[in-house]
Parts: C-alpha cells; structure tokens; sequence
C-alpha cells in the first residue's frame, strides 16, 4: 500500500492524519458536524500520475457509509503538487444525522491503495439542504426538510462583458438586496471557462468614424457622413462607399491581430470587391483571407454584415488596407471599424482538452460562496450553443469551435461538431468533466441546477447534427451524472423552441426549459405546452421583449414593461422558477431590480404558514383587453389582472370557477408592493360582481381574497 498523509478538516477542528512505514495510521478522534453542513477532507497522496484530472491515470475517491449503511462514493478532486507529492481534497455534505464511516481509495495503474477509516457524527439542524422536484406541485420545488422553494431571479450568465461592466460580488449584493433567490449562469469561452484552448486578448480600439485621425491613409473618393438613420441602429457616423470607383483605407497599429468591420447595404453587396491586405511596411502587401459574418436584416430592405478576421494574424502585421472595389453595388456605408493590436493585456491560459483551468475553476468556488452568503441558488449551464459553430455568426462572433479543445485541429478527437456528440473519446473526455465538477462543486446545496446546455437546439440546427445523436448523448451524460453525484442534484439542459424528439422524454432531464422571446402574452400557453407533453415542470429560462438590445427595434421602456409582466404571469403559471429575463446588465443600469423584490414578497405571502400546494383556478373577466389567472393558496384566492390596453380598462364581473362564499378583499399594486383598500366580496355560484374594478393603462393589480370568519 502506498503511503498517503491526511489532513480532515471538520469547520473549525483540524485532525491529523499521520502515515507510517506500515501504511496510514488514524488518530482515533471523532468529531461532529450539523446536518447539511460542508465537510472538507484534505489529504496529501505520493503517487506519480502523468494527469491527475484523468481518472484512467489516477482515480481517488472518498467511500462514504453512511448511517443507513449505504455507501457513497464521492470524487475526489487535484487541487496542486506534483506527480509523488499531490494535495487532493474532498466535499462532502451530509443529508443524515447520525454516524458516518470514511476512507479514501486511491487507484493508481494496478495499484488500489486505502486510507484508514475515519468516522464522524452528523447532528440534526434547522438547514434545508438541497432542492429537490415536488411531486405534488410543479408550482414549486422543495427541499430535503420539506420546505417550499420557488425561484425568483434572472440570468447573470457572465460578469464584466458589457458596456457596463460589474463582478459578481456586485450583482450578487443586488440580488441579495432585491431578494432574488435564483440565478442562471453560464460556462463558456469568455465566462468560468473550465476546459478550452488558451486565448489571447490585446489592445484594442474602435473608430466610429468621426474623423480620419485614426486612420493613416484614404483614398478621396471616401465621404463621412454623420447622423442617424432607421437602418444603421445605433451608429452615429458613417462612410458612403461609391459605387463606380475603387477606394481604399489604411490603418497603422503596431501588431494587428484582429478586425471587424461593420457595413450596411441596400438589396445586395458584391462581396467579391471587397478586400483586405496586410504589410509589414506599407510596401508589399500580401492577402488576409477574411470572411463575411451572416447578414442581419435591418430595416426598407436595408442589411448589416460583418468583413473579420477573427483568428490571430501573425506578428509583424503593422498596416490593414481596406480596398472596396468597381463595381460595389448595394449603396455600401461602412459603419465602424474594430481593431485588436499591440501586445497581451490579458491571456485565457486555459490549458486544453483534459486538464481544468484552475482560474475558472477557483472563480466558481468564490461565486458559491457568494450564493450562500446571499440565499441564491444557481443553475450552471455547462456549455452553450456557439462553442460548436464553425462559422462567424451575424455579430462576427460565437464561431468558437474553432478554439474548442475537442476541435481536431486543436488535437481533440473530433473532425466535425456533430462528432462531438457520438465520438467515444470525447465522451470519455466530457464524463471525466462531469466528474471533476461533480468532486468539487456538488457539495453545495446553492448549486441547484446541472445544465448541460443553453439552446441545444441552435447546434442541432446551425451544424445539421442529427436529432437522435443528441438525444442519446443526453441520456448517456444523464445517466452518468446521476450516477457518480452523491448529493443527486437537479439536472436539466435547454432550448429556444425546436422540438428535439425524444429530449424530453429523458428520465434524468428533470425537467423541460425553454426560452420564449417575445411579448410575454403567450408566457402561460409556452409552459403549459411542454407540461402537457412531457409530464414534468417546466421553466422559461430565458425571456424578454427581444434578443435584440434594449432600443435596437424596441422603445426601451417596452424591456421593463415585459420583463415585469413576464415575472407576474410565471408567477401565477404552473413553474417552479419564475421565468428569468435576460438583459441582467440593462437592468441594473436601469435599476429596476425591485421587481423581483415585489415578486418575491408576494410570493411569500401567499405560501408562507401554508403546506397545501398552489392551484390553478380557471377564471375569466368581462374584458376582452384585461388579461386574468387565479390560483388558490390553502383557502385564500388570489387574482392577476393586467390591462393590455393604452388607456383605462373597468370590470365589473369575474367568474372564478367552484368558488362560492363571503371574502376580505385587498387590493395589491405589483409596481409599488402595496396594499391598497379593502372590501367585502361575494363570490355566487363562481361569480364576482363590483361595483366597478379600475385598472390603469398597460398596469397590473392582484385581488387578494380572504375567507371571512
């Protein structure tokens, strides 16, 4: 047996694990820790491993007994050292009170070395643990104690990547102000990056063609024009390309590395006159091949395209001519242009297929002690759509299979993005990252949710990858996922709207998620939809007025609108997780994160002191413009009015089905979280009569409705 020295830490009590010539020797102090509470096991292994990431080369894990006497086996996971003289640690919470027995095995060749065995006591607690479905309601999920849970939140899916940029130590003290208790965050080439190629990043400048001083050199025929238009969104300047002569412009940075240059066109472009060249010296010129983005189709048969080079030219590249030639065609505008130059300012030293970017993986250990401090509970996608598209998409960006570790090109095993799906060797490679997330991340109870991917459906479509090969690499990395997480932690994966037959139909997809884009009136009839098909919860991962930016083709003030009426109509809609909107950043800038303060405190209201799940109650007004839902909380009703319309709506009747009775009413303002007067109401036979119900122009109001006494 190989020797190991073992270090236990149990919150504050540190036990010694010694070794000797004989093997391990185990001090025989046993020690406590509260249910639900985080038990880290650090030790020191002397094994030689060529990867410690690769448990094919060296497998550790922790068997757990636990007082039922079933045993678990928890990952271990590499935390620094080398080969002979590693530091390794384990995360354990444990959901039992009572005694517990462990030892760590080490698999290393043919070699099977064991710890002693240690044990410890769990005492009971007032924690939760983690979330779990609830199979009486799909309004809700519950954990371990039986406590209701119900999200309200929003995706933060990446820090520092706007035009106004914030960590996540700021977004989550929002959060925490504002009472979200729910978060969508991704892992993707810019955002927790956890097994990538390395990526450099440089200086960088945009010139939006105010004047020529960024330019070094134009030919005459080139006119800046200024203003701005219904085609060119938010471009404020511009150049008018003739289309009878042959023009060029010439930057000089030292070092260019990359370009995009943002164009409008009207009907068609020739794209076959428009060049770029690269020099050393301005004098010998030699061609850069670079490549148009998808179009995106703007406004009066107008039309936005990207020229890039997206990939690293090579050093050396000090001069960037622009030729636009005879004839151009399609009344050509250049809008901007965005150069990346110079020397590294900061390098994504990911280390490849196989082996973990610490600095990630480090970062995400900080963001889960951040949910725990305030109360969110995070859903982590694993990977998204754009990291298997081999070409440059309408914003020139998210052709990320080409710096994809499991790219062939980049040594991975994959020629094509649809191999990625069926190639036992990146399978192999994609379960052993499914195990290191599992040793060190699925001890947190605030990591609710393993997503596999945001928008599935996007790579099925964008890279013709068969529906079927997707499916079964879902119920295979399901199937395994379940398998080796010890703490059985929700799992899920995402689309936008397609219908990938068979997904759904996945015992180990917990439950559907789509996202929904656009006015939110259809919000209900989109989560009722995957409900009555598949037979599980489902949640709106993603929503808002548009994927476009907020003023694009929409008033900005329509974002918050939406977004507010997204929330109330999840709210009162068969999910476990209001719907979560996507412009986070926008949001904030905006401050309107009060509205999941509004939404949560009513939420809690009406389920807080009552075990009876939430039901729906069929309900209908006198108004053709005033959308209605009711639900039922124990013996209360509550009832969600929204008038759709640009001034005042009135009702003077609801019709509440099977309900009948005397009521206290209160009305509640979901903009302000206020109560406003109280009246006596009188339900007959399921029908409600007022005297007059006003409701303000595209606002909302909830009826609260008490039994009397």
């Amino acid at each position: 047996m190989k020797k190991i020295t073992f270090f236990l830490i149990f919150a504050l009590l540190t036990v010694m694990i010694s070794c000797d010539r004989s093997g391990i020797k185990l001090q025989k102090t046993e020690t406590s820790l509260p249910q639900y509470e985080i038990l880290f096991i650090k030790f020191r292994l002397n094994h030689k491993f060529e990867n410690p990431y690769d448990p094919a080369d060296i497998r550790v894990d922790a068997l757990i007994t636990s007082p039922d006497n079933q045993i678990l086996l928890l990952p271990c996971f590499y935390r620094s050292g080398k080969s002979g003289g590693s530091e390794w640690e384990a995360r354990f919470t444990p959901v039992q009170p009572g005694s517990h027995r462990f030892r760590v095995r080490t698999i290393s060749g043919q070699d099977t070395s064991y710890s002693g065995k240690r044990s410890f006591s769990v005492e009971p607690s007032d924690l939760n643990g983690f979330l779990r479905l609830n199979d009486q309601s799909w309004y809700t999920f519950k954990f371990d104690s039986g406590k209701r849970f119900r999200g309200v939140g929003l995706n933060i899916c990446w820090e520092n990547q706007s035009e106004w940029p914030h960590p996540y130590e700021t977004y989550f003290q929002a959060a925490g102000e504002n009472n979200i208790n729910f978060i969508r965050i991704w892992m993707c080439p810019w955002n927790l990056p956890l097994e990538w190629t390395t990526i450099n990043n440089y200086e960088s400048v945009t010139d939006e063609l105010e004047n020529w001083d960024m330019t070094f050199s134009h030919s005459s025929g080139l006119k800046l024009e200024s203003g701005l238009t219904d085609y060119t969104e938010d471009d404020a300047n511009r150049v008018r390309l003739p289309e009878e002569t042959t023009e060029e412009i010439i930057y000089k940075f030292d070092n260019i590395r990359r370009f995009k240059l943002k164009m409008f066109y009207h009907k068609e472009l020739a794209e076959d006159k428009i060049a770029c060249y690269g020099s050393k010296d301005n004098k010998t010129y030699e061609p850069i091949h670079a490549e148009f983005s998808e179009t995106w189709d703007t406004k009066n048969g107008w039309h936005r395209i990207f020229l890039a080079y997206v990939a690293d030219l090579p050093d050396g590249i000090n001069y960037l001519k622009i030729v636009f030639g005879d004839p151009l065609k399609g009344d050509l505008l250049l809008a901007n242009t965005w150069i990346e130059y110079g020397e590294l300012t900061d390098v994504m030293a990911a280390p490849g297929l196989g082996r973990y970017y610490q600095k990630s993986a480090d970062r995400f250990d900080e963001i889960l002690n951040l949910a725990k401090t305030y109360r969110i509970y995070i859903m982590l996608a694993h990977d998204y759509h754009g990291g298997f598209k081999d070409y440059i998409d309408r914003w020139a960006s998210n052709a990320d299979w080409r710096t994809n570790p499991y790219n062939s090109v980049n040594g991975g095993p994959c020629d094509t993005p649809a191999d990625f799906f069926t190639d036992p060797e990146a399978k192999r490679y994609y379960k052993n990252r499914l195990r290191y997330m599992v040793a060190r991340w699925s001890y947190s109870p605030n990591l609710a949710v393993w997503e596999f991917w945001n928008e599935i459906d996007n790579a099925m479509e964008w890279q013709n990858i068969p529906a079927e090969a997707i499916v079964d690499w879902h119920r295979e990395m399901a199937d395994y996922l379940r398998e080796i997480d010890p703490h059985r932690h929700l799992i899920s994966t995402s689309v936008v709207y397609r219908k990938v037959p068979g997904l759904w139909d996945l015992k180990n997809l917990d439950f559907t998620q789509h996202h929904n884009y656009g006015p939110t009136d259809n919000m209900v009839e989109s989560i009722k939809e995957y409900e009555n098909a598949f037979h599980k919860p489902d949640v709106v991962g993603e929503f808002a007025l548009s994927w476009k930016p907020p003023g694009q083709d929409n008033p900005v003030e329509q974002y918050e609108y939406e977004m507010h009426n997204g929330l109330w109509r999840g709210l009162f809609s068969p999910t476990p997780v209001l719907p979560l909107t996507w412009w986070w950043e926008w949001h904030f800038h905006k401050n309107e994160y009060f509205h999941f303060k509004w939404a949560t405190a009513f939420l809690k209201k009406i389920i807080e002191n009552k075990s009876e799940p939430l039901k729906e109650i069929a309900v209908s007004g006198d108004q053709d413009d005033v959308d209605v839902m009711a639900l039922q909380s124990g013996d209360e009703l509550y009832v969600w009015m929204l008038n759709t319309k640009d001034q005042p709506a009135y009702l003077q009747e609801l019709k509440l089905a099977g309900k009948n009775g005397n009521y206290d009413a209160k009305w509640f303002n979901p903009w302000k979280s206020e109560y406003e007067e109280t009246l006596p109401v009188q339900i007959d036979d399921g029908i409600v009569r007022f005297t007059q119900i006003s409701l303000l122009p595209k606002k909302d109001r909830v009826l609260c409705l008490k039994p009397m006494r």
